[in-house]
């Protein structure tokens, strides 16, 4: 009904009458786009110069710094302009907030319909319209201006017809309505002939493209999509998308071809279209995989999620269709290309290497730990901080592209891009199971795993429970009947079981489900991964036990005040671990001959030594952390950056830092002093390292860290795009791999299970054969121990 309404106003908007002018000042500039009245109110300069840094945001490639500031910009206007009536002076309000309208839409059109960006299109339709009925009675009751102030404004009203209809046309094909899309795209044309002739040749081609749609005939994926490439063109570059902050238009078009394949009963031809689209994506994306910056790849999340939850979407409502293993497939080894956790490009800048890159390093590292970075919302600098952001991500951006000048000889990594590429990695005695979770709605998610053995023709697609189902099912120990129970029937004989978990699966304790009177741990070799391309360098990469002289860098025993009511546990809280020196203390005493150590006690188990290990870390290092582990709720209302922790429960905290690797750390010595205080913790001598600042890190080198503290393994899980905390900040730093706990654990309990898998590892196992004997013994000698055995889990 909304946009039937949008539809109407326009085609009322149409019928208006001669306009007059508004002010009388005569300017030869009037013919020109860029020409803009001066605001004299202090709020709306201030929206205005919002608008214009999220432009220049834009330009330099941060298109989700553009939303954000381009939209409190919006908001200003907004509310100005609802408690203003239709006079002369509140014209050239309008005419901006036209602008950022505009602007936004641009950005806006291929966001998904069930995320609050999707919303916000439609939302920006609606005001358009509303802004263009104020422009109309503004000028009907004020005449008598000068022509060519009459001119420019009609004109100018015109040409954001223009824009209004070809936006308009642009929605109502994401809808499926083509017959609509094509009056609105043909209303534009005209229109642009007269008032936007830069415009014709685009609108033109616009109209050509909804035409092949409407004369579709569902035919072999490939021809269908070739024709549409004659129509409009697929090629872009990852700093044009950035640039415009969206896909070319064909991606729009493909979704729709897909569609209406879809709804014809067309699956396999719908599928192949999908898959088409695809390998578009990744072929003008693949180039560039290895340079992409953590902050890059979120952004790439952005905006690919409606293409890639259109995909997933499809897949789940004809799940059981043979063409669906293979896409879902297909889409999550693209998806984990793109956007899955991986080391940041600057982990391969050495000390001693780029005198140049270690230059920039320090310039990055200094605005990491400026205050304006750590500002939140509610704060009135806040705004100020994105010239800081866009600054910091241009430098990372410099240091980058030295790296490509200066060692063309790293290629990319092999990528997997669908089954017949993966299979031959597989060995007989090995199953690999991927977990999805596929968007049902806004509130829930559908589990399925995709079970993948050699001698298989193609993945099997098993549904699994949804989100919203999970803990139900914990509580009731049913995970064996509604989870393990379905997958096995395709497990085969293989021992090695690779595990690819997503969303709340991740918290499942595999390892534990008993199953036909054994546990899993006890019947397989359980490998944990975060995507299969882990599993990809797992198979390139041979450890080599006997020859490696191994480094360990050991955190533990620091000093923080006293809190008896956390005694015992490595939870929340800054009370003193006696367990935790001691477990490093022990754990020195059993190293070799080709191990090193270098511990970090007491006083010095500090944030300053632990940070100065980036860049300095020997090959292969492990990093043991031995202390009190934190991760914090969001909560808004907190007024500051403290860290705030319930005197009933203190094991529960909250912080007003939406961004979750600011609420997931661990302490050092010192914590206490800023634990629930309201002093934001980047100084160097906080005591708290949050998962932001280890993924600034290079531990390139390092081969294992260990987080030797309660709930190490936890963060904020993201539908679609994995857990934010500690294990994705040390893989983003270049750790290879995480040994972390999924629970609340006691210190002493902590101190067997660490000393029991580094006797195994010392003594000659390989890291991941220590782990599973570590796991087999704790079962046998203390079986009534879960948390004991199954707690902890090694992320390769």
């Amino acid at each position: 009904m909304v946009l039937r309404y949008l539809f109407f106003v326009v085609v009322w908007l149409g019928c208006m009458l001669k306009v007059t002018a508004l002010y009388a000042y005569h300017s030869p500039n009037l013919q020109q786009e860029a020409y803009w009245e001066p605001l004299t109110r202090d709020s709306m300069e201030y929206a205005w110069e919002l608008y214009q840094q999220s432009l220049d945001c834009l330009e330099k490639k941060c298109p989700s710094f553009f939303e954000e500031l381009s939209e409190e910009a919006e908001k200003i206007f907004g509310r100005e302009l609802d408690k203003n009536d239709f006079s002369w002076k509140n014209l050239e309000l309008v005419r901006r907030n036209l602008e950022i309208n505009f602007s936004r839409n641009k950005t806006l059109i291929d966001k998904d319909e069930d995320s609050s960006l999707g919303i916000a299109y439609m939302s920006n339709l609606l005001k358009v319209s509303t802004n263009l009925v104020r422009v109309k009675t503004i000028l009907e009751q004020h005449d008598g201006q000068p022509d060519s102030i009459y001119s420019f404004y009609e004109a100018w009203f015109q040409r954001c017809k223009v824009r209004y209809l070809a936006d308009c046309s642009l929605y109502k094909i994401k809808q499926g309505k083509l017959q609509e899309a094509l009056t609105s795209c043909e209303e534009a044309l005209t229109l642009s002939l007269q008032y936007e002739p830069v415009s014709f040749h685009r609108l033109s081609k616009h109209k050509d493209a909804i035409q092949y749609l409407m004369q579709l005939h569902p035919d072999e994926a490939g021809k269908m999509v070739e024709g549409l490439k004659q129509i409009a063109s697929p090629v872009f570059t990852k700093e044009e998308i950035f640039q415009n902050g969206t896909l070319p238009l064909f991606y729009l078009y493909t979704i729709q071809m897909a569609c209406i394949c879809e709804r014809q009963g067309y699956l396999e031809q719908a599928a192949g279209v999908y898959r088409c689209l695809l390998a578009e994506i990744r072929k003008y994306l693949s180039a560039d995989l290895s340079y992409f910056l953590p902050e890059e790849r979120d952004e790439l999340g952005n905006l690919l999620r409606y293409y890639l939850d259109m995909i997933q979407r499809f897949s789940l409502r004809h799940v059981r269709h043979e063409s669906v293993a293979e896409l879902l497939l297909e889409h999550s080894l693209l998806k984990e290309n793109l956007l899955a956790v991986s080391p940041s490009p600057v982990t391969r800048i050495k000390e001693d290497s780029r005198p140049i890159a270690l230059d920039l390093q320090k310039s990055i590292d200094s605005l990491y730990y400026t205050p304006d970075y750590y500002l939140l919302p509610g704060n009135p600098r806040y705004f100020s901080k994105f010239e800081m952001w866009v600054k910091l991500i241009g430098l990372k951006r410099r240091q980058v592209s030295l790296l490509g000048r200066f060692s063309p000889s790293e290629s990319n990594p092999a990528q997997l891009k669908d089954w017949k590429s993966l299979k031959k990695w597989l060995a007989p005695d090995e199953t690999l199971i991927k977990i999805i979770d596929l968007p049902i709605n806004f509130y829930d998610r559908q589990y399925v795993a995709l079970v993948m053995r050699a001698d298989l023709p193609c993945p099997r697609v098993v549904v699994l429970p949804k989100k919203r189902e999970l803990f139900r099912l914990r509580v009731e120990n049913r995970e064996a009947d509604e989870i393990w129970k379905p997958i096995n029937r395709f497990i085969g004989s293989p021992t090695k079981l690779f595990l690819c978990l997503e969303g709340d699966m991740m918290e499942v304790y595999w390892g534990n489900i008993l199953y036909r009177k054994k546990r899993l741990l006890e019947t397989y070799d359980l490998h944990y991964l975060l995507s299969i391309k882990d599993f990809l360098r797992l198979k390139m990469e041979k450890e080599d036990c006997e020859e490696a002289e191994y480094t360990l860098y050991g955190f533990g025993g620091a000093y923080f005040s006293q809190l008896p009511s956390l005694k015992g546990v490595r939870g929340q809280g800054v009370q003193y671990l006696p367990g935790s020196r001691e477990e490093l203390c022990r754990i020195d005493t059993m190293l070799s001959g080709r191990w090193k150590s270098h511990l970090f006690l007491g006083r010095e188990a500090n944030k300053a030594n632990f940070l100065s290990l980036s860049f300095r870390v020997a090959p292969h290092s492990i990093i043991h952390v031995a202390t009190h582990g934190f991760s914090l709720l969001y909560d808004k209302t907190i007024p500051d950056g403290r860290i705030v922790s319930f005197e009933e429960n203190p094991l529960v905290g909250c912080s007003a830092y939406k961004n979750p690797m600011l609420r997931n750390g661990f302490l050092l010595t010192g914590a206490n002093r800023y634990w629930n205080k309201p002093i934001p913790y980047d100084a160097m001598d906080s005591g708290i390292v949050t998962a932001c600042d280890v993924s600034q890190m290079n531990l390139n080198g390092t081969d294992l860290v260990v987080l030797s503290a309660c709930r190490s393994a936890s963060g904020e899980m993201k539908d679609g795009e994995g857990l934010f905390g500690l294990i994705r900040a040390f893989k983003v730093a270049g750790a290879k791999a995480v040994l972390a706990n999924l629970n609340d654990i006691s210190d002493t309990k902590t101190v067997l299970f660490t000393t029991t898998f580094y006797r195994y590892w010392v003594n000659g196992c390989s890291m991941f054969d220590a782990f599973v004997k570590t796991q087999r013994e704790l079962i046998n000698s203390h079986p009534e121990n879960v948390f004991l055995w199954s707690g902890f889990v090694l992320f390769e």
